[in-house]
């Protein structure tokens, strides 16, 4: 196990930072996280930002449930500049369980409300809303047991989800109808009075496995301007449908996949433990290209390394490496795509591993143009509050930071639903206990 960070003093972290040999640094003054950000037309409060954390505690139409309505009027009224919603699917077969939101006519009322409460419970410092859109595709499970949709054969993740080397690909018909989709969804995400949707693409899901379908054949599949070309089409045709300068169209999309058998993009060739950002860079200018300035940044498969995009302590199995050096990855390579991409808004990620130290080092990030956003995860969840202790009173408190423990991963990848068992533990101890019984 590696060592615990939870006492680890700046100093502490400067001397650790030092013996990794990292291109990392902090600053004390994190007046700098408190500043709003332009985006457009619209003012974020400050530059602090709740990254998508799915619950899996939809109701019966796919809309939110009392647990949904609780988790975002408390980080709404902890005064975090950009609510980034969790996945939310465009159809029924896509859904990743029973109980993923899914926005549709029915479950349509429910969003609506969603959108309200937020914005009462934020009060003055109102945020800016992402839905993020999603298609589930070899990880959909609509009715509980596993449905893969899947537009390549990759043997380790086809291994691990049992899926036979004879399952068919996804269709280009299908690919082509699911346009409409997202256009509705978008619709519908408006209509409900959030200010935006994220086109989502990273993780595995099926957008963002399109951009490695390095061997598929057809329209989708072989050159970089086939795989991408879904994904940038979906983004066209709700810009059409949504002319409204003021809906903001954003992306959340992997920098690297790390597959240690099937090419994987943004993935050095030769070696897959390295980083290669020439195509994330060319998704990122045709994104802005289009408007899509909005970018938050991520890495890995949770279903299948979970470590490369959430580094941590406590979980299924340990890295060969330092969780300081999968923090850093995460921070190094936004920063890299953002001074390729200058005019992109890019959402820094990898921050709640650092606890109390957080701050410091996203101070740091964003005084030297390494991202122009903080977001947090798996914080959020913890610590609700987070943004308004950063803002009012300087620091994050020990006893309520995260500990990147993976007990909100293994209750969301177990039955689907995910809260913080420690911080939360009226809420969620209880689904923790029964689902893992001693």
């Amino acid at each position: 196990m590696h060592k615990k960070f939870n006492n680890m003093t700046l100093q502490g972290l400067g001397d650790e930072i030092k013996s990794l040999d990292l291109d990392l640094g902090y600053t004390e003054d994190i007046s700098i996280l408190s500043k709003p950000v332009k985006l457009g037309n619209h003012t974020i409060p400050n530059a602090l930002v709740a990254l998508p954390m799915e619950g899996g505690d939809s109701d019966s139409f796919g809309g939110p449930s009392d647990l949904t309505f609780r988790k975002y009027e408390r980080v709404a009224a902890g005064g975090v500049g950009l609510i980034w919603l969790e996945a939310v699917s465009i159809n029924q077969e896509s859904r990743s369980n029973k109980r993923q939101l899914y926005i549709n006519d029915n479950s349509l009322p429910g969003f609506k409300e969603l959108a309200a409460r937020i914005y009462k419970a934020a009060g003055e410092t109102r945020p800016i809303t992402i839905v993020q859109l999603n298609h589930s595709g070899r990880y959909s499970k609509p009715q509980g047991s596993p449905s893969p949709i899947i537009a390549s054969h990759k043997p380790e993740l086809d291994e691990r989800l049992n899926i036979d080397e004879n399952h068919p690909l996804v269709t280009d018909e299908y690919l082509d109808g699911l346009i409409e989709g997202f256009v509705k969804a978008s619709r519908l995400a408006r209509d409900a009075g959030f200010d935006g949707v994220d086109i989502k693409a990273c993780h595995g899901y099926l957008l963002h496995e399109l951009l490695s379908c390095y061997d598929r054949d057809g329209k989708y599949g072989g050159k970089f301007e086939n795989r991408s070309s879904l994904m940038l089409e979906i983004i066209d045709k709700v810009r059409e449908a949504i002319p409204d300068p003021n809906f903001i169209i954003a992306s959340r999309i992997n920098l690297y996949d790390a597959l240690p058998v099937s090419k994987g993009f943004g993935t050095d060739m030769k070696d897959y433990s390295k980083v290669d950002l020439t195509e994330p860079i060319r998704l990122a200018q045709e994104l802005v290209k289009r408007g899509v300035n909005l970018i938050s940044t991520t890495m890995g498969n949770p279903h299948f390394i979970p470590h490369i995009n959430r580094p941590y302590d406590l979980g299924a199995y340990y890295p060969d490496e330092s969780p300081l050096e999968g923090v850093y990855r995460l921070i190094h390579y936004t920063r890299e795509i953002q001074k390729a991409v200058p005019d992109g808004i890019f959402v820094g990620v990898g921050y709640s591993w650092l606890r109390t130290l957080s701050p410091y080092v996203a101070a740091w990030v964003l005084k030297t143009g390494g991202a122009k956003l903080i977001g947090y995860g798996r914080q959020f969840i913890a610590y609700p509050d987070f943004a308004k202790d950063i803002i009012e009173s300087g620091k994050l408190i020990r006893n309520k930071v995260c500990v990147t423990c993976s007990k909100c991963s293994m209750l969301k990848r177990t039955v689907g639903t995910c809260g913080c068992v420690v911080r939360d533990t009226a809420t969620y101890l209880q689904l923790y206990r029964d689902t893992f019984p001693r």
